[in-house]
């Protein structure tokens, strides 16, 4: 038996996410699902051989040669999917296009340079979505919901993309309890936590599930979240805010019927 090395041209980028953070919060008040993912990617294709020119880069995208580095992500969201926004480290960037119809929904995303071979680039992007696709009542409990969101999404490349590490935060709303899931994603560690946000109290409850050497081919795979979220539990934040002015109401009250003036009033006969 020997050894074979096998030379091959290959002039498409090798994206590879070091990190996929994703947050899905579920707004039963709102009737809404925020989702927001922010990735740190790297582009593992061959090295440029001397120092990149803007110059020639502008030069040569007239016709469009192939090349190595990564100049632009698609993302195919779920239809019915609204308010698409891409930012980076330094802030908005406008290189993007979202189209949207009853059918499908995509973002396309073009970094603010193009990614070449070694190269690096962190980002985040987030939309909104109708709560009632993805959350229905459980049959078995009064208070019973059950939810079914994608373990994430992410961009869909041609030539693939793979995630070193995926970590997926389901934010329910406050005071959602006996929290289970399910998944076909072997992930390595799961836990239960409190994020807080305007106006909790205690927080909401957070499911946090890590995963890792995840490959784009799972992105259609879902995690069903099944929680209970009593109905006096919906009631909290609105009294929490009524508290809250109430309290400003009469703190006000009291300080404006404060008698701060120096020295004793005089007598009127």
């Amino acid at each position: 038996m020997q050894e074979v090395s096998v030379r091959y041209e290959f002039t498409k980028p090798l994206t590879h996410a070091t990190l996929l953070e994703r947050d899905v919060e579920v707004s039963h008040w709102g009737g809404n699902i925020a989702t927001e993912e922010r990735h740190w990617l790297t582009n593992r294709a061959a090295t440029l051989k001397h120092q990149f020119s803007r110059v020639q880069w502008q030069q040569t995208s007239y016709y469009n040669p192939p090349t190595s580095a990564l100049k632009e992500l698609r993302f195919p969201l779920v239809a019915g999917s609204v308010d698409a926004y891409y930012t980076d480290d330094i802030g908005n960037v406008t290189t993007s296009r979202f189209r949207a119809n009853a059918r499908e929904s995509n973002l396309e995303i073009k970094p603010r340079y193009p990614l070449f071979g070694g190269w690096k680039y962190s980002f985040k992007v987030g939309w909104n979505s109708e709560l009632n696709k993805y959350l229905r009542k459980s049959s078995t409990s009064a208070d019973g919901f059950i939810l079914k969101v994608p373990f994430f999404e992410g961009p869909k490349q041609e030539e693939g993309l793979g995630y070193e590490r995926v970590v997926t935060r389901i934010i329910l709303p406050e005071g959602a309890t006996n929290v289970e899931f399910e998944t076909a994603v072997p992930y390595i560690s799961h836990s239960i936590s409190f994020h807080r946000t305007f106006m909790d109290t205690v927080g909401r409850t957070t499911l946090t599930i890590t995963a890792i050497n995840i490959v784009d081919e799972l992105r259609d795979r879902d995690i069903v979240v099944t929680y209970d979220y009593p109905f006096t539990a919906r009631f909290r934040k609105p009294l929490t805010i009524s508290a809250g002015l109430a309290f400003v109401f009469i703190l006000s009250w009291v300080i404006g019927n404060l008698d701060v003036s120096i020295g004793k009033k005089a007598k009127t006969a």
